[in-house]
Order: C-alpha cells, then structure tokens, then sequence
C-alpha cells in the first residue's frame, strides 16, 4: 500500500501508453502554478494520523517540482516516520542535487524505464518533431540509464518499473534483449517489476500485447529467473510469496476499490484526495478525479466488485458460460480477479483481461514449488473461497501465516520431510486457520479433513 504526493500531473516524456495521457502538461511554468505547499502539507498531516503507509512522490514527473520543495516533503517525511520516502521518477532529469537529497533522506528511487534505448521508444520525448522523436527519445534513455548507473555507483537504493509492450516484448528477440538489460540490472542489486500495458479505448491498443503473449513473457521471465541465484523480479517473486502465504505482494491482486483506491491513496497538488492514477482511464477520461476524504468517503469503501467476482463464473470454475468472473478459480485469493481497470471489455467489473497469463504463472510457480517441496502447504491447499486474503480478516488473533513449512522443518515434532510426512505437525491446513476466513459450509468440518473433501492435503503427497 502506498501513498503518493502528486503535486503535479504534468511531465517532459510522452509515453504513448501513459493512462494519464489526457491531463499531461509540459510547460514549467504551469506545473509550477499547479501546486501548493502548505495545502499539500495541511493534508499531509491529515493522512498521518488516519493512515500508516509513508508518503512518496509521484506524478507526473515529479521531479519538475522545484529542488527546494522536493527537499521540504522528503524533510517532512523523514523527520515524521523516522525513515526515508520513495520517489517514482522517469529519470532524465536526476541531476547532482538529486543525488544529494537521495542521499541524505535516504529515498528509495524508483525509475521508469522499458529497456534499452531501441526497447525503449515508447516512452518517447515529448515536443519534438516527428522527424527528431526518435533521436531524442534515445537520448532521454540514456539520461535515464546514465541516472540508475551513477544511482548504483553511490549506493542510493533504486528498483524499475518496466512496461510491458510490442516494442520491448512483442517478438522472442526483443525478450531477450530485455532480460539481458533486466540481468544487468540484477547483478547491481536493482529489482524491479513489470507492467502490462492496458489497451484502453484511446490509448495503448497499438502498443498492448495480447493476454497470450503476455503469459509467454511472464513464463519465459520466470524460467530465467530461476537460472540464477541473483535474478530477482516482479510479480514472479511475488507470486512465490502469495503462494505459501507470506502476504498478498502486488496491489493488482488485493482487493481494490476502483473509486477509492486504497493501494494508492494520493495527495493532489491543490491538497485534494485522490487515488490510483489507473482508475481515472478506468472509470473516467483520464482526467484525476478526487477519491477518499475529500469525497467524505473511506479508501475502499466498497468490496461490492469482489463479492461479484465470486460469484460469476469464469474460466477455471465448474460453472459455464464463462461470464467473466472468477467463481471457483483456485487462485483466487492470491489474484482476486486482477486489476479493475484492465477489466474485460473495459468494464472495471470483470475480472482482468489478464486473467490467462497470471493464472499459467501461478500454475507454473506452484507445480515448480511442489517439485522441490511436496510436503509443503500452499493457498491452494485451502478451499478456494475461504477468506484468506482479506486484509479485514489477517487481525492481532492471526496473521495470516499458514506454517507452509511446518512438515519441512527440523525440529518439529513427528516425522519431517520435504516429501514424506505421515501428518503435517501443524495439522490439517483447515485447524490453522480461524473460523471467520472460512465459508459457513466448512466451519463444521474441521479436523478430520480428507482429500474426498475436494482440496488437498499432505497426505495426497505421501509416497509411503
């Protein structure tokens, strides 16, 4: 969950898949009327006494705000929570004043970029003739590249967001080249993630790849990444930790209220409330429309579209027609239906368009986890409509762990194996969790559980 300062909306790049592309403004001396410090500030305090997440900067570009207010939020920031912000930026513009504010608050940078410079021309220079784009754009690249090295040679923790699109992923030979920059990377100790392009009735349908082409990127990511130890990358790290319970990482699969975006609650240059900048295309015309306490509403008001999902049916459900919901998919709880504003056929409702690739992810990861680790107890050992993910539900009596290694650690007690356990110490996976995760139709069956039951057990993994 984060919170972002977005004082501006404004930026000097024109990414052609930018979700906020309608609200871009580039000239300087409108982005320095577009804020105000003190209105910024008085909703700062406000949101540090409602909410727990450490504000960051965003946009925009939000290093078109002048130095000296940068330097007051992450001052403000720092001094509050005692730990340093986080700032999302495009990177062109990072110069050695930057570098001295990173340092000295200790900032998180994240920086976005797509790849290499031929990768990387969808995030194109903005103003510029048709005829000079290209040369520009590239040279904006290596701004950014140049940025993240000098951001690595000082020690300044930085992580990526690539998006995910023809230009860079599209073909197996424009993979590659990304997972070797990707590689490069990794081997400096700089994660990051990726993020699908969402094709929206404006924007982005040239560029978007396919659910099918996005499930070949996802797998063929993850088979590299397991190649080596240092490799580290989004969401194929999260998807593992989901999986035996260690959180639900990734905004794009927790429960998100599409009009009060809780993962991304926002503060607006004017000192307004709003939220996830998806959801402006989502649900409006790109434009940041106020969200949250300015509204006198709560961030996630509602769980009315997730209540939906569960009961329509979908692909991976023994009900048919697939009707775009989700009802009866196994990985239910660690996705629950992607995204609301890449919903199927732009309706924030559905389920998202990239149900297919994350599910063959999360299918792939599991049975690779199950090779290694037979004897471990996943999500997925748990019926698919129990409550496991809601954060309402993970309060002081549990915290959502699941013990997945509990057969598997030395010490226990009883037989211990990561492929051979006559019972898992910790019990059937129904005892450990509490009754309010679960439906009501199961709340009388604990204990006792068997594989007839319809999910599964350790003991369908016994050899003996």
């Amino acid at each position: 969950m984060t919170l972002h300062v977005q004082a501006t909306t404004g930026c000097n790049l024109g990414c052609s898949y930018c979700y906020e592309n309608p609200d871009r403004e580039r000239k300087q001396e409108w982005v320095d009327r577009q804020y105000d410090l003190d209105e910024i500030f008085d909703r700062l305090n406000e949101f540090g006494h409602r909410y727990d997440e450490v504000p960051g900067l965003h946009g925009g570009e939000p290093l078109l705000m002048r130095t000296e207010d940068i330097e007051a939020i992450f001052e403000w920031v720092y001094e509050r929570y005692d730990r340093g912000p986080a700032i999302q930026t495009n990177g062109t513009l990072i110069d050695d004043k930057h570098i001295e504010l990173f340092r000295d608050y200790d900032v998180h940078v994240g920086v976005s970029c797509d790849g290499p410079a031929e990768l990387n021309r969808e995030r194109q220079a903005a103003g510029e003739r048709e005829t000079d784009r290209t040369n520009a754009t590239d040279s904006m690249t290596g701004r950014t590249v140049d940025a993240i090295e000098r951001m690595i040679e000082e020690g300044i923790p930085c992580s990526v967001i690539t998006v995910v699109h023809e230009t860079n992923a599209g073909t197996d030979e424009r993979l590659e080249k990304l997972l070797d920059w990707i590689d490069w990377l990794c081997r400096n100790g700089v994660t990051g993630h990726y993020n699908p392009a969402i094709p929206y009735d404006d924007i982005q349908n040239d560029v978007s790849v396919g659910p099918e082409r996005l499930k070949e990127v996802y797998l063929r990511t993850w088979e590299w990444m397991k190649a080596e130890p240092y490799r580290s990358w989004n969401p194929m790290e999260q998807m593992v930790d989901n999986l035996i319970g260690n959180g639900t990482g990734g905004c794009v699969n927790r429960r998100c209220d599409v009009f009060n975006t809780r993962d991304a609650k926002s503060i607006k240059g004017n000192g307004e409330s709003s939220g996830c900048g998806k959801t402006w295309s989502a649900v409006g015309d790109g434009v940041p429309f106020l969200q949250g306490p300015t509204t006198d509403n709560e961030y996630e008001h509602s769980n009315e579209r997730y209540d939906v999902l569960k009961n329509t049916p979908g692909p991976h459900g023994e009900e048919t027609p697939d009707m775009g919901g989700c009802k009866g998919c196994t990985y239910w709880n660690v996705c629950q239906g992607g995204c609301p504003s890449a919903g199927i056929n732009d309706d924030w409702r559905n389920r998202s368009i990239w149900c297919e690739a994350k599910y063959a992810l999360y299918e792939r990861i599991e049975h690779d986890i199950r090779a290694i680790f037979p004897n471990v107890t996943l999500v997925t050992d748990f019926p698919w409509d129990a409550e496991l993910s809601r954060s309402d539900m993970r309060k002081h009596d549990w915290s959502g762990d699941f013990k997945p290694f509990s057969a598997v650690r030395p010490g226990t007690r009883g037989p211990s194996s990561a492929s051979r356990a006559a019972a898992d110490p910790a019990g059937p996976a129904l005892d450990r969790v509490p009754n309010r995760v679960l439906p009501d139709r199961l709340r009388s069956q604990k204990s006792g559980q068997s594989t007839s039951t319809g999910w599964r057990t350790v003991t369908e993994f016994d050899t003996e």
